[in-house]
């Protein structure tokens, strides 16, 4: 069921088993997997279905560190969460992300990697995955590419990307949630306080408030706070009236470890091969899959040389005619119509788009000679083409085949060769306590602090960013693929002006068995109260080499698992 907060009654108090606070990837992941059981489930929400600014402004604050998106504008706050405007890339952690490593401080998750095995097939359906394989030889006998022929130390990786329509929880899951009997979805419910008991020892209650004014309490025999890596530690650090510092932050934790996966230009291949198409490396379809081939070094050369891990994708620099040939108002037409198949309606004009088509399809005929039993060149066009310059050959192969035919072969084939390669590093950073997220002395609209984000990375993230490169380099070379021009100065300690995050806010109510390292134990409960859970990426130790939601989502139903117990 869904309610809007803003019509309940004022001062009024809901009673329940589980409270679930927020309402993104891994809130309705929890909320769906404990709906067939016999447990009273509120889910608070702070937005409604649909984006809204005035909601979205709670989510304003301050960056005081590395430059960063602006706060209201790097995560969602409706129903669905982030995954509302989620690029859909999924890849599960490795086995030495969860490891604890040597000469790389602060690593080393309580948990591995075989504790959310048996969740995740499950969590590749919920986030719109067909598949759950990640073994590269798979892919590749499947995939028309082929994979670039390095040797053991720069290896290829696998992502899978959901498809837009499934992307969005908030959409995908509404009609679930809906009907789940014993689950109630409260849209508009900010949470502005976590109460304890009388002792102090338990949660007791949670205060929420709306736009609109209304003010209500929700009491639960347990509760799970699974608001984002920036707003969980924000509602732990307010809620202070019975502790100063915050609940859960008796070692002064919460907030610390703030982990990004910062990315930047690093270089530009060079190809010295005509064999260079690096087709594998851009999203393509291999059967139901849509997948995502990327570079990064061999674990075992990770360890023996001490780096972080560095994922390094590979955008084509394509001719000009080729560029050209990708924003033709032709393929436009092509993929209205495409749309129109797999939708049964879409925009633009049908006969004006299959007039487009044809057209394209048909442009050969304009440069044959009339009256031959087979279609033959016209005499002045093997002419041209015997005397032109290959630039001018290039710009005429749209001409002669259509835009379609060309991009479709571009496609289809390792058929056209890029000028270059650029290179887009992505960091798994080492975790680090100076990286934080505090409160502001500002305030939002309900009087809730807002927050303050310092963002910071280390030597050893940029050494070994600048290592990767080093390495990949001397392998290009190695192989006669091409030569690699570095845009990063390792010496300089600053970082380049492209720097940038990726909306991956995790770290900060780091997951650890002892209370003096970690806001959460290997069950995600805050350290010093028995009936307060964490949700989301806020408990992971490392940002980690694949992407977060698969694994946000193998945590939530872990967690619900444990839940399941807990609540009996």
């Amino acid at each position: 069921m869904l309610v809007d907060a803003n019509q309940m009654a004022q001062g009024d108090s809901v009673e329940t088993d589980l409270c679930i606070i927020g309402g993104g990837a891994a809130g309705i992941t929890i909320a769906r997997a404990l709906g067939a059981e016999p447990i009273r489930i509120a889910l608070l929400e702070s937005g409604g279905l649909d984006f809204k600014l005035e909601t979205q402004a709670f989510n304003a604050g301050e960056s005081v560190g590395l430059p960063y998106f602006p706060l209201d504008a790097a995560r969602m706050r409706y129903f669905g969460g982030t995954t509302n405007h989620w690029g859909g890339t999924c890849r599960p952690l490795d086995d030495l992300d969860f490891t604890r490593r040597e000469g790389i401080p602060n690593t080393g998750w309580p948990i591995g990697r075989a504790d959310l095995e048996p969740y995740r097939a499950r969590a590749a359906d919920i986030c719109g995955l067909p598949s759950d394989e990640w073994d590269l030889t798979t892919w590749l006998d499947r995939s028309p590419y082929e994979a670039l022929p390095f040797e053991k130390r720069v290896v290829t990786r696998v992502a899978q990307i959901v498809e837009p329509s499934l992307r969005s929880f908030g959409r995908r899951y509404r009609e679930a949630v809906k009907a789940l009997p014993d689950v109630t979805a409260y849209l508009n419910a900010n949470v502005v306080d976590i109460v304890l008991d009388d002792s102090g020892s338990r949660a007791e209650r949670v205060q929420v408030a709306t736009l609109e004014g209304k003010r209500f309490s929700v009491k639960a025999r347990c509760f799970v706070l699974a608001t984002g890596g920036i707003e969980n530690p924000r509602l732990l650090l307010a809620s202070r009236s019975q502790r100063p510092a915050g609940i859960g932050n008796g070692h002064d934790l919460v907030g610390r470890y703030f982990l990004e996966h910062p990315r930047f230009d690093g270089g530009v291949i060079r190809p010295l091969s005509e064999s260079f198409h690096g087709g594998f490396y851009q999203p393509h379809l291999v059967g139901e899959s849509r997948i995502l081939g990327y570079l990064g070094l061999d674990r075992q050369l990770l360890v023996q040389e001490g780096l972080v891990d560095v994922q390094i994708r590979l955008t084509p620099e394509q001719p000009a005619f080729y560029e050209r040939v990708k924003e033709s108002g032709d393929l436009d037409a092509l993929r209205r119509l495409v749309n129109r198949v797999r939708k049964g309606s879409g925009k633009g004009d049908l006969a004006e788009d299959l007039d487009t088509l044809a057209e394209d399809l048909t442009s050969w005929r304009r440069f044959t000679a009339p009256g031959t039993p087979l279609p033959a060149p016209r005499p002045e066009l093997l002419e041209y083409i015997a005397n032109a310059q290959p630039d001018e050959v290039e710009d005429l192969l749209p001409e002669f085949f259509g835009d379609v035919a060309v991009f479709a072969y571009g496609q289809t084939t390792n058929g056209i060769p890029a000028d270059a390669m650029q290179l887009s590093t992505r960091i798994d950073p080492v975790p680090n306590p100076d990286s934080r997220v505090t409160l502001s002395n500002e305030r939002d609209a309900l009087g809730m602090p807002r927050v303050q984000l310092d963002w910071r990375l280390t030597a050893l993230d940029r050494s070994s960013a600048a290592r990767t490169l080093e390495i990949l380099g001397m392998e290009l070379g190695s192989a006669g693929l091409g030569r690699l021009k570095v845009l990063f100065d390792p010496e300089d300690d600053g970082w380049p002006d492209d720097l940038e995050g990726g909306y991956h806010h995790c770290g900060t109510t780091r997951m650890s068995d002892d209370p003096t390292k970690g806001v959460v134990d290997r069950d995600c409960r805050v350290h010093d109260l028995p009936n307060l859970w964490i949700g989301g990426s806020s408990v992971f130790v490392t940002a980690g080499s694949g992407t977060p939601t698969m694994t946000v989502v193998a945590l939530a139903l872990r967690l619900a698992d444990h839940l399941k117990e807990v609540l009996r």
